[in-house]
């Protein structure tokens, strides 16, 4: 049935049918707030060990038309239902509410308009759900969901600023088990995204508390892995100190950990519970008045996404029901790196590039990634085919990490758009192609390098590439950073490919933003330790230019940088590339390996197998 044909008869003959069903009425009440939340979130919610319950609940709701699913492929194999209340459900809910309908959708998120727009952004939508629901099964007893808001929002005025400031979070839970209710900011963190993305968010938060009434919610963070994790606290460390104040009340914990049901949150004294009266939500909303009975209710939901999805060829709704997992990652990969060949990006993917070619295709009928014509570009050599995301294919990579537009351009490092619309570092990267191409070129062969290592017995791989648009800052730019492991270590490094268009000036200049990055301090707020400089130059007479500014622009410092030099030509005959014996530093003409706490063996010549 469509919402026209549902009149608020249908939803008090739903409500009263959902008297006799408690679980099923509460898991409707749960959607009214959740919407395209994961059936594990909910049971999470509702305290239970088995999913049985849950899915007689949902079979019923689903029977009465009262709610819908969506199941887009976001991961290999199985990917789990989303699901949101219907035209029907969302009046039966306002019914038990007796709050106006449209309040309730607006408030909740609830209408159609609302469930578009977080398709783009699912990856960040379901982390919420992952930690809320981690949350909710970290204490004994049945959760209840007192109060859930995303994006969580706080404006504060600062007693200097004549303007008020805000404070923006992706979520906000209170939640009671029985004995006591506590509150949480959730901050879930995907990888990603350069920690720096979220400095305006604690400073803001630091403000925040220092200018209200009261401690502020416990902050809950999840993330990848232990180093991200220890660069969480460093950094939490880091803004507090440097404001002479406490650090923000923090837990960090891992995905892993959460997977596994050990969510940081447990091992706490939780001694900040707070009475539940004191934190449920209690919104300003209109009362229900319904004056026909016979009268249709509002069509606020559109019914589903499917059906809206199937009313026009190719639209926006089938596309992003259509993506899954790996045409996300795939986007992500253009838009941090334009301008890469089908053949770079089959090495990228360890796929074959006939496969490469035919999601390009996909994704270019779908607008999100488009192909560069060559007269776009003021290139005195032959531009191979590439590929670059479009504009809408720039602001879903943003909203997969949670992150605005203009968050992904300034602080991922996102690129792309096209001529006629260019976003982040477009312009420049276009106008200096065959630069853009060839420090690409230098990433591609050290991860071939390191394929073959790996398929040799090695653990070698690159962990990290960074854009170059993703590592500057401000006149510290360099064309880009990587992270390699070999034998278990890992060895970071900041790349600067010079096609022997610099002159002397111009090199004494980007060795002294080198240090004055280093002076400042603001390399320990992006890495653990100062990653060798790799300088890779198209001839031996600029290398030894490069070696002579590096030389010159260390005098005074009182400690030189972590140089190292080397041709292209030399890179293309050693046949273990960038980690052979070809380096040398400013002050000598000896060759020498980069990575020299062991030696690395030579690789053969003739592919293995």
């Amino acid at each position: 049935m469509t919402s026209d044909m549902w009149s608020w008869t249908d939803a008090n003959h739903a409500k009263t049918e959902l008297r006799r069903r408690e679980a099923a009425r509460n898991t409707l009440l749960l959607l009214a707030r959740l919407p395209l939340v994961p059936e594990k979130t909910m049971e999470q919610l509702a305290g239970l060990h088995s999913g049985a319950s849950l899915y007689r609940s949902l079979a019923f709701l689903r029977e009465k038309q009262l709610i819908h699913s969506i199941r887009p492929p976001l991961q290999s194999g199985y990917a789990p239902q989303l699901f949101y209340l219907t035209d029907l459900g969302l009046a039966t809910a306002a019914l038990y509410r007796q709050v106006d309908p449209m309040c309730l959708a607006r408030q909740n998120k609830l209408r159609g308009t609302d469930l578009l727009s977080l398709l783009p952004g699912l990856p960040s939508l379901l982390a919420q759900y992952e930690l809320l629901g981690a949350l909710a099964a970290s204490q004994p007893g049945i959760p209840d969901l007192l109060a859930w808001e995303r994006p969580w929002r706080r404006r504060y005025q600062r007693p200097t600023a004549k303007s008020p400031s805000y404070v923006a979070l992706p979520a906000y839970a209170a939640l009671d088990w029985g004995d006591g209710a506590a509150s949480f900011l959730l901050l879930p963190d995907l990888g990603g995204v350069s920690l720096r993305a979220f400095r305006d968010k604690l400073s803001h938060l630091l403000l925040l508390r220092a200018i209200q009434d009261g401690p502020l919610p416990e902050l809950v963070i999840a993330t990848t892995d232990d180093g991200r994790a220890s660069a969480w606290k460093y950094l939490l460390d880091e803004m507090a100190g440097a404001r002479r104040e406490r650090p923000l009340s923090a837990a960090i914990a891992l995905w892993s950990e959460l997977q596994a049901g050990d969510c940081a949150v447990s091992h706490m004294e939780m001694a900040r519970r707070q009475p539940a009266n004191d934190l449920i939500q209690r919104p300003r909303v209109r009362d229900l008045k319904v004056r026909d009975w016979a009268s249709p209710v509002p069509a606020l939901a559109n019914s589903t996404l499917v059906a809206t999805a199937a009313s026009a060829a190719n639209s926006q709704v089938q596309v992003l029901l259509a993506l899954n997992g790996t045409d996300r990652a795939f986007i992500d990969l253009v838009a941090h790196h334009p301008f890469l060949t089908t053949e770079r990006l089959a090495t990228l993917l360890r796929w074959r590039e006939a496969r490469v070619q035919e999601r390009v295709e996909r994704l270019v009928g779908w607008g999100l990634l488009r192909v560069p014509e060559p007269p776009e570009f003021r290139s005195e050599v032959p531009t191979p085919v590439m590929v670059e995301a479009t504009a809408d294919g720039v602001r879903l990579a943003a909203a997969q990490q949670g992150l605005s537009l203009g968050e992904g351009v300034r602080h991922n490092g996102l690129v792309g758009g096209g001529p006629g619309r260019p976003l982040g570092a477009r312009a420049k990267l276009a106008q200096n192609l065959p630069h853009t191409l060839g420090a690409d070129e230098i990433f591609v062969r050290l991860i071939l390098t390191g394929q073959r290592l790996a398929a040799n017995g090695g653990d070698d791989t690159l962990v990290e590439w960074r854009s170059a648009a993703a590592c500057s800052r401000g006149h510290f730019r360099p064309d880009g950073y990587g992270l390699y492991r070999h034998r278990g270590a890992l060895y970071g490094f900041f790349l600067e490919f010079d096609r022997a268009t610099m002159g002397t000036l111009d090199y004494l200049e980007k060795f002294a933003s080198y240090y004055h990055y280093i002076a400042g301090g603001r390399f320990e707020r992006d890495y653990e330790r100062f990653p060798t400089i790799l300088v890779v130059t198209t001839e031996y007479g600029t290398e030894r230019r490069i070696a002579s500014a590096a030389r010159a622009a260390s005098i005074g410092w009182g400690a030189q940088l972590p140089v190292l030099l080397t041709t292209t030509k030399l890179i293309e005959q050693e046949p273990n590339g960038l980690l052979g014996p070809i380096w040398r530093e400013p002050e000598s003409p000896d060759r020498r390996l980069w990575l020299r706490s062991e030696a690395v063996g030579l690789l053969s010549h003739r592919r293995a197998g």
